[in-house]
C-alpha cells in the first residue's frame, strides 16, 4: 500500500510539476506569439496606412499642376478620380468649374443638401466648403449624375478650341453644368480672343463644340 500511496504522491509531485511548466514556459511562449502576431498585425496596418497616404499625396501632387495649367490632362483627370472618390460613383453634381491657373470647385448633392470642394493655389487636395442653396427650385431639378464628368475633357476641349477658335483664343475657364432650358448637361468654355470674351458651349463628352457669343 505505501508503494501505492507513494506512486500516487510521485504522480501528485509530477502532475504539479507540468502544471508549473506549463504555466512557466508554455504559457509564456503563447502570449510571446499573442504579441508577436499583434505587433506584426500593427506594423502591417500601419504600413497599409502609409502607402494610402503615399497615394493620396501623389493624387494631391497631381491636383497641383506643376506648370500653373489646372486644365492639362494630367490636372484635370487627377482631379475626376478625386472627386470621384469623395462623392461616389452614384454621386450627383450641380456645376463643376475649373480655370487654367486658379483651380476649380465642385458641387454635388448630399441628401437634401449640397455641399462642395475646391482645388488649386494654396490647397492640398480637395478643400471642402460649404455651399448655400438659394430659390424656391427642388435640389434634385439641378443635379446631374457625375458620370457625366469624364476624365480628359478639358484636354479634348481645349483640342477642340485650338482647331474652332485658332491660337489667338485663350481659354480662361471651362465649367460642366445642367442646362436648365434643354436639362441637357453642357460643357461651357469661356476666353479671350485677341481682346474679346468669346463663349463656346460643347456637350458632356467634350464633343458638339459650337460657339455662343
Amino acid at each position: 500500500m505505501l508503494l501505492v500511496r507513494s506512486g500516487g504522491l510521485i504522480g501528485v509531485f509530477v502532475s504539479l510539476m507540468v502544471g508549473a511548466l506549463f504555466l512557466f514556459v508554455v504559457r509564456p511562449a503563447i502570449n510571446d506569439t499573442t504579441d508577436r502576431a499583434f505587433q506584426a498585425a500593427d506594423r502591417a496596418i500601419d504600413q497599409a496606412a502609409r502607402q494610402s497616404d503615399d497615394i493620396r499625396s501623389a493624387v494631391d501632387d497631381a491636383m497641383v499642376d506643376p506648370s500653373g495649367n489646372y486644365l492639362s490632362a494630367a490636372s484635370f483627370d487627377a482631379v475626376v478620380d478625386r472627386i470621384r472618390d469623395r462623392v461616389g460613383s452614384d454621386g450627383e453634381l450641380l456645376d463643376l468649374t475649373v480655370s487654367k491657373q486658379g483651380g476649380g470647385n465642385v458641387k454635388y448633392r448630399t441628401g437634401d443638401r449640397a455641399a462642395g470642394f475646391q482645388w488649386g493655389p494654396g490647397h492640398s487636395g480637395l478643400a471642402p466648403v460649404k455651399v448655400q442653396l438659394v430659390g424656391s427650385g427642388r435640389l434634385s431639378d439641378n443635379v446631374f449624375p457625375i458620370a457625366k464628368l469624364q476624365a480628359g475633357a478639358t484636354a479634348k476641349l481645349s483640342a477642340a478650341m485650338r482647331h474652332a477658335a485658332g491660337a489667338g483664343f485663350k481659354i480662361q475657364s471651362m465649367a460642366l453644368g445642367l442646362n436648365p432650358v434643354t436639362r441637357d448637361v453642357r460643357w461651357t468654355i469661356t476666353g479671350d480672343d485677341r481682346g474679346r470674351a468669346v463663349i463656346y458651349s460643347a456637350n458632356a463628352d467634350a464633343t458638339g463644340l459650337e460657339r455662343v457669343s
